[in-house]
């Protein structure tokens, strides 16, 4: 009997031995596509030794800038370097709008992932916008300066999203909207120049602070057809009077600060009193 029951006993161990090598381990877990624009956009800036070496610009102090936009310069290193990463770029962005279930339509100014694409129930996702451009062809030598830029916010509810969205560009579904038309080539989704705000900016929650905050730091952006920068002015608040702000101005800076790639400062008064409305300032440092 004792002799039986220890084969039974050796053939189940033979059994669970055999049995463990010829078992198939579970397969790894699919990894996971990156929803997050931002995410797949910041890794693609510096994945590349050329690109690392740019920097993060246009960074707000305010509501929805801060929150919503991220826009990243770099000078490549040839004009051939520039239309490959626009490519890449761009196609980066269609396979992130895939991964959220939503479709690219090319707007004016920017490409926006949306869902419900042409619908009145069409909703944003996020925006990618490249461009290359000379303008600032005296600090890259070796090639264009390149601008990426995203908007996109997957941390606030929807109807705070939308509304800062649409400050940054985006345009609701409307029969009067402009759309660019798929058929045509990559190059059109991406303007190649720059586009220049809007001479009437709208009232924001920045808008709003400045205009209730004498003493505080602002700038003001100018630029007029004849000129290829433009020139950015800094002084504090020493008054403000029916949405009126008057600054006293202390330095004259080359370009838009908030884009530029340096801080060049420009000849300028020990001090001038500069007064327009509140939504020609904003915030600076």
């Amino acid at each position: 009997m004792c002799k039986t029951l220890l084969t039974r006993v050796s053939l189940a161990a033979l059994v669970a031995t055999v049995a463990g090598c010829s078992s198939t381990p579970p397969p790894p877990p699919a990894p996971t596509v990156e929803k997050n624009f931002k995410t797949v956009a910041s890794q693609f800036m510096t994945s590349d030794a050329t690109r690392s070496q740019g920097t993060v610009v246009d960074q707000g102090m305010f509501y929805p800038k801060e929150t919503f936009s991220l826009s990243y310069r770099y000078c490549s290193a040839s004009p051939e370097q520039a239309t490959q990463d626009i490519e890449q770029f761009y196609q980066l962005a269609k396979k992130t709008c895939k991964a959220n279930s939503g479709t690219m339509i090319n707007q004016e100014n920017d490409a926006w992932c949306v869902l419900h694409p042409n619908t009145a129930e069409e909703t944003p996702v996020f925006s990618a916008r490249i461009t290359s451009t000379d303008l600032w062809a005296d600090v890259c030598p070796t090639g264009p300066f390149v601008t990426m830029r995203v908007i996109e916010n997957k941390d606030v509810d929807q109807a705070a999203w939308i509304d800062g969205a649409k400050q940054l560009g985006y345009q609701p579904f409307s029969v009067h909207r402009k759309i660019v038309p798929s058929s045509q080539s990559q190059a059109a989704l991406f303007n190649e120049e720059e586009t220049p705000a809007p001479e009437q900016e709208p009232w924001t929650e920045e808008t709003g602070f400045i205009a209730t905050h004498v003493g505080e730091t602002v700038c003001m952006y100018k630029k007029t057809k004849d000129e290829a920068y433009g020139v950015t002015y800094k002084g504090k608040i020493q008054s403000v009077k029916d949405n009126r702000v008057s600054v006293l101005a202390t330095e004259k800076l080359k370009g838009d600060i908030r884009v530029a790639p340096e801080m060049d400062q420009l000849p300028w008064y020990k001090e001038a009193v500069i007064e327009a409305d509140a939504r020609s300032w904003f915030i600076c440092n």
